[in-house]
Parts: C-alpha cells; sequence; structure tokens
C-alpha cells in the first residue's frame, strides 16, 4: 500500500525585483517561499533512496531561478514555480506554494502579501 506525505521547504528567503511599479522593481524587496509537494515517498522510506522522493536541491533551484527573473504579480511568479517543479515530479504529484512579498507597498502597515496555491 502506497501512502502519500507532504514534503517541502519553508521559509526560503529571497531579495527580488518583482511588482507592478517601477519603485518595486527598481529597488527590490524581500520574499518568503514555502514549497510542498504531496509525493508517494515509500521508496525513500523503505530504502533510504534519494531516487524515492522529492529532491530538496532542485525544488530550491527552480524556485531561486524564478525569483531571479522579475514579473509584475505574485500570482504569475507563482505559477511559473509549479510549472518548473511539474517538470520535477510524478504527474499525479500535488504541489503548494506559498508566497509571502514582505511589507508591500500599501499605504498602512501590512506585514505582507500573500499567494497560497495547490495544483
Amino acid at each position: 500500500m502506497h501512502k502519500k506525505l507532504w514534503i517541502g521547504l519553508e521559509g526560503m528567503e529571497f531579495y527580488a525585483h518583482h511588482g507592478v511599479y517601477d519603485e518595486e522593481r527598481e529597488k527590490g524587496g524581500k520574499y518568503l517561499v514555502d514549497v510542498f509537494v504531496y509525493t508517494d515517498a515509500t521508496q525513500a522510506e523503505l530504502n533510504d533512496d534519494l531516487d524515492g522522493t522529492v529532491n530538496y536541491e532542485l525544488i530550491y533551484e527552480a524556485v531561486s531561478k524564478n525569483m531571479q527573473e522579475p514579473v509584475k504579480l505574485i500570482e504569475f511568479l507563482a505559477r511559473n514555480i509549479i510549472k518548473d517543479i511539474r517538470l520535477l515530479i510524478a504527474k499525479d504529484d500535488l504541489i503548494r506554494i506559498k508566497i509571502k512579498k514582505i511589507k508591500p507597498p500599501i499605504d498602512g502597515v501590512v506585514a505582507a502579501s500573500v499567494v497560497d496555491i495547490e495544483d
């Protein structure tokens, strides 16, 4: 019997230049990214084998690559990251990604704007 579990990376920190406004794109800002993959890791559990699970390093590389390519919206950014991660995992695995844009340019006190997508 195969059991699925969530495997992921939390709190990946990046300084990036995403945003709708010119100032955001020029100045940049801090982002936090969490990625989880819902996968069958039975072979990893039974055989202590990296090939039987999600490789964290490849997930990090996919996120990092996308964080370096400025876009206007974090919704679009999240979808691009999902597309890249999808190439690294089994087709029936789920991906959950959460992106926080720390202190977005809003006239008020806001800790972060957030996008949380599961695909």
